[in-house]
């Protein structure tokens, strides 16, 4: 993750959707301040393999720094199709 985005001290606990129970910190992007992911606090028994990674929502990411420092539209990138389900 870059300086560009921010990891929120607050937990947040999600109230609906696939978020459903779990406490969360928000990841926020520090240009604009939407939020652009999560990173996974607790979770139920399914979720719990995402627990402390950086998960980012695909549709807000502009995009991606990578480490040969090239900087990449996401629009350009393809990303794997995977939902939290899976």
């Amino acid at each position: 993750v870059t300086n560009d985005v921010a990891w929120e001290d607050s937990l947040m606990i999600g109230l609906e959707g696939a978020l459903l129970g779990c406490a969360y910190n928000a990841l926020s992007c520090r240009s604009c301040g939407l939020i652009v992911g999560f990173i996974l606090y607790s979770a139920s028994s399914d979720l719990a393999y995402l627990r402390g990674f950086f998960c980012f929502f695909k549709d807000s990411i502009l995009c991606y720094v990578l480490k040969n420092q090239m900087i990449i539209e996401a629009s350009k990138v393809n990303f794997p199709a995977v939902t939290l389900k899976e």
